[in-house]
Order: C-alpha cells, then sequence, then structure tokens
C-alpha cells in the first residue's frame, strides 16, 4: 500500500465518525426536548388539576388526625409507690370501644422505662359493659392467677384500671371489676373488689416523667 492510499484510508475512517457523532448528537437533542415538553405538560396538568390530586390527601392526613383523641393511661411510677401518667392517641368511637382501647394500652404496658404495668402478665381484657355510669371491665383468670402479691401493688392493679377510665371518660363514674365474667372477693387477698372503684386522685402523680 502506498502513502497516498495510506492516508485515503485514514481520511476514510475519520469520515465515518462524522455521522456517528452528529447521531449522538441527535438523539440528545431528542431526549433533551422530550424532557421538556414533559416537564412542561406537568406543570399544566399540576396547574389545572393540582387542587383534585393533593386535597384528597392532605384531606385524609387531616381526618385521620381529626378522628384520634389523647388520653392518659395509668402506670406504675418509678419509686413503686403510685400512679404516673402516659399520654397515647386512641381512636374515636363508641365509648365502649374507647374504654376497650384504653384499657388494652394498660395491658400492653408503658413505652416509658422508667414506668410499669400493674395488669399481671398474661392478662387479657374479656369484654366491656356500660351501666348508666358504672363501666364493667371483665379481665382473664390471669388477673388473679398471675398476681405477685402485696397490698400496695394490689392497690395499684385496681386504680390503673379504674383511673385509666374514669379520669379519661369522665361519663364513667365508678369502675366494676369482674374476673373471668364472675366477681371476684379479692385480686391478691388485701382489697375488697365486690363493689366498683371510683376514681383515687391521691395515687397520681403531678408530673409525668421526663424522657
Amino acid at each position: 500500500m502506498t502513502e497516498k492510499d495510506s492516508h485515503k484510508d485514514s481520511g476514510g475512517a475519520k469520515d465515518a465518525r462524522g455521522p456517528l457523532r452528529n447521531n449522538k448528537a441527535g438523539v440528545w437533542l431528542v431526549a433533551i426536548f422530550a424532557a421538556i415538553i414533559a416537564i412542561a405538560a406537568g406543570i399544566i396538568v399540576i396547574d389545572r388539576y393540582g387542587d383534585r390530586i393533593f386535597r384528597p390527601i392532605v384531606e385524609d392526613k387531616i381526618k385521620g388526625t381529626a378522628d384520634l383523641r389523647e388520653i392518659k393511661v395509668y402506670f406504675v411510677s418509678e419509686d413503686g409507690e403510685g400512679l404516673t401518667p402516659e399520654k397515647r392517641l386512641a381512636k374515636k368511637g363508641a365509648l365502649e370501644d374507647e374504654i376497650k382501647e384504653a384499657l388494652g394500652m394498660l395491658i400492653e404496658g408503658p413505652m416509658e422505662r422508667k414506668l410499669s404495668s400493674a395488669i399481671p402478665e398474661g392478662t387479657k381484657l374479656r369484654g366491656v359493659r356500660l351501666d348508666g355510669n358504672t363501666a364493667t371491665a371483665d379481665f382473664s383468670a390471669e388477673m388473679v392467677k398471675n398476681h405477685p402479691g402485696g397490698s400496695t401493688y394490689e392497690i395499684l392493679t385496681i386504680y390503673s384500671i379504674v383511673d385509666t377510665v374514669a379520669m379519661n371518660f369522665p361519663q364513667v363514674k365508678e369502675v366494676m371489676i369482674l374476673v373471668d365474667g364472675k366477681k371476684t372477693e379479692t385480686i391478691a387477698g388485701h382489697i375488697d373488689t365486690t363493689a366498683p372503684f371510683s376514681v383515687d386522685r391521691s395515687l397520681i402523680r403531678n408530673s409525668e416523667p421526663k424522657p
């Protein structure tokens, strides 16, 4: 191959790359143009229909918050001698359902580590019934069977239930505690539980625990 032919081949290869570069540039221009159109279309849609798109989302959030209420669930205080309220959010609904949810939170136990539950392990809520101003809370047999005993702890068990119900729901003036659907003479041998209880504020600590 002569030097002239070599230059010719080199020039041909160089010329072949030219259209390739032009094709790439064309692809980029098309992509950019398509992106501009998409953005413009999005702006137009949001401008015209934004209220319809975003309003349901905002309304759902507001509605979700409106369906909740703040309650206080009473747990054993850090010193083990009283009850300290822990704030929770509960669903609004029929009074019996709200009481069930509050007592369910009491049974589950506190979120604050310094507090503890006075409800014996394994205890379940069997049901709640309203009779005028009296709420009857029916618990499973574990309430008695698994209770650790002691007069102080028995008092805290009773009033953690009573105060959680009566302090949050002013319609309720008294709380009756049943075990397995029946009245029980006592939970741990010290306090008569055959009659309903009213709120005892003397056990409630004024300040809530610091995180």
